[in-house]
């Protein structure tokens, strides 16, 4: 049984949706993407929705792939992907090799790579796919070693124009977002 299948399963046991699964730490449609095995969780993620869960962290990583740090092919391809301004190859081959998308460099060209097809959809007037690519990326840039406070307020920025142009709520929340990832980035500046 694979990482996804375990935590549906889990969810599903206790009659659990995936909203309620979810609460304010992930959004309902990446878990549905790491249900599917569409997506690795990162570890504070499973560590998350295995206490939600009442399992231990343990539990979903038996026979789980878990990237021992060794570079797998799916990242070559990646890499060639991204430099070549192919961000939808990018994600598929990141997704298609687990090991490579739950590296640590998989996590940063994930988030870089959504990013960017995001804006190509927005700028395509795709709105709706705009949003969940930010929201992926996002993801994956929250949760991996290398969080970007710049692309943080980057997407914050695309997903309030998301919203906008689709006439939903939250565009508030995505203000909030781009000034606390602004502020995070001043603070850096002070640093240097």
């Amino acid at each position: 049984m694979t990482l996804g299948q375990k935590i549906k399963e889990a969810r599903l046991s206790r009659g659990m949706t995936q909203k309620e699964l979810v609460g304010d730490a992930i959004t309902r449609n990446m878990l549905s993407k790491i249900e599917n095995d569409s997506a690795a969780p990162s570890m504070r993620t499973l560590e998350y929705l295995a206490g939600a869960l009442g399992l231990p962290a343990g539990y979903f990583l038996d026979q789980a792939p878990i990237s021992d740090g060794t570079v797998p092919d799916g990242l070559d391809e990646a890499r060639a992907a991204y430099r070549q301004r192919r961000w939808s190859d990018c994600l598929a081959a990141l997704e298609a090799d687990s090991r490579a998308g739950t590296s640590d460099e998989g996590y940063l060209l994930h988030a870089h790579a959504g990013a960017y097809a995001a804006r190509e959809a927005l700028d395509a007037g795709q709105f709706a796919a705009a949003r969940e690519l930010a929201e992926t990326a996002q993801y994956y840039n929250q949760e991996g070693l290398y969080m970007s406070s710049h692309l943080a307020a980057q997407l914050a920025l695309i997903l309030g124009e998301c919203l906008t142009r689709m006439g939903e709520e939250g565009y508030e929340s995505q203000r909030a977002a781009f000034l606390r990832a602004f502020e995070a980035l001043e603070a850096q500046h002070k640093i240097l």
